[in-house]
């Protein structure tokens, strides 16, 4: 039985992810990123051409992006107000990459409606913080410039780029969501609801947002699990994602951004890190606590 769920499984949502997979690849082969970048340059024409340009390089690789922050801070053509203003400017660009390499190919396929509600809140959260980088930037403009940047992104081939990212994923789902049916035919959650009736809120939802701790991808896994055994509504999945995102943004923040920021700035990437850290994590609390006041399902 477990078997069969799980391969059931597998041939629904294997073809939409490599559907999705593939058509993001394409996409990118056709210079899409390279173009958003050149409107996104547009758009901002009123502030720094060192910044404008981080921004736009951003949605081809943030690390690129930080690097040239960094030279321009070195340089004095810049100074630390403004990076920080284009740390949170680039928190559009730097989440739009992860839109087409893991919410769109990966998240959207596995929860439907959950998966869109979810990408759209992350989406929407980073861009509070780039408008909020953007008023920064305008009050500490300097006036630097810096010489025209190529923001081209390396060529790849779609149909290689689903197969890879198809090997990669298929195993992990398989095993996740086998076990996940596992612990549900033997009532795991049942039991656990039961122990942690005391909480507040359901306690699979606590549950899927502890699995987040251990790893994201395996988090979205287990969330399809919950919709497709009707344990949990696509409004619990998406808090409970949210719910994951706040315990895990110390941990996320310190293991992915602060190593690359205090390489790049020193003393000023940890005032960075922990700057975009807090932000995220009110405006996080924020999508929560509007979430459980909603009345009905999503």
């Amino acid at each position: 039985m477990i078997l069969t769920d799980t391969l059931i499984f597998l041939a629904k949502t294997l073809p939409l992810i490599a559907v999705a997979t593939y058509l993001v690849s394409y996409s990118i082969s056709k210079g899409l990123m390279e173009r958003l970048a050149e409107r996104i340059s547009f758009l901002l024409r009123g502030l720094d051409e060192i910044i404008v340009t981080s921004v736009a390089v951003c949605f081809i690789s943030p690390l690129v992006a930080y690097s040239m922050l960094s030279q321009a801070l070195k340089d004095g053509k810049i100074d630390e107000r403004e990076v920080i203003a284009a740390s949170f400017l680039n928190s559009f660009p730097s989440t739009f990459s992860h839109i087409y390499s893991f919410f769109l190919p990966f998240v959207i396929p596995l929860l439907g409606w959950a998966g869109i509600v979810y990408t759209a809140i992350r989406l929407g959260v980073a861009l509070v913080k780039s408008a909020l980088g953007y008023v920064l930037a305008l009050r500490w403009r300097k006036g630097g410039r810096i010489e025209e940047k190529d923001v081209s992104g390396r060529r790849i081939d779609p149909l290689k780029s689903t197969l890879d990212n198809l090997k990669r994923i298929a195993p992990t789902l398989a095993i996740t969501y086998a076990v996940v049916r596992y612990l549900s035919v033997h009532h795991f959650f049942d039991r656990m609801s039961a122990i942690l009736s005391f909480l507040p809120l359901d306690p699979n939802v606590v549950a899927l947002s502890m699995v987040e701790f251990v790893n994201v991808r395996m988090a979205v896994i287990v969330a399809s699990g919950f919709l497709q055994n009707g344990v949990l509504t696509p409004k619990w999945v998406v808090i409970g994602l949210m719910l994951g995102n706040v315990i895990t943004f110390s941990t996320r923040f310190v293991k992915h951004s602060l190593p690359m920021h205090l390489s790049l700035f020193g003393r000023l990437g940890i005032k960075i890190v922990a700057i975009n850290a807090i932000v995220t994590l009110l405006l996080d609390v924020t999508v929560i606590l509007l979430l459980l006041s909603l009345p009905s399902p999503l």
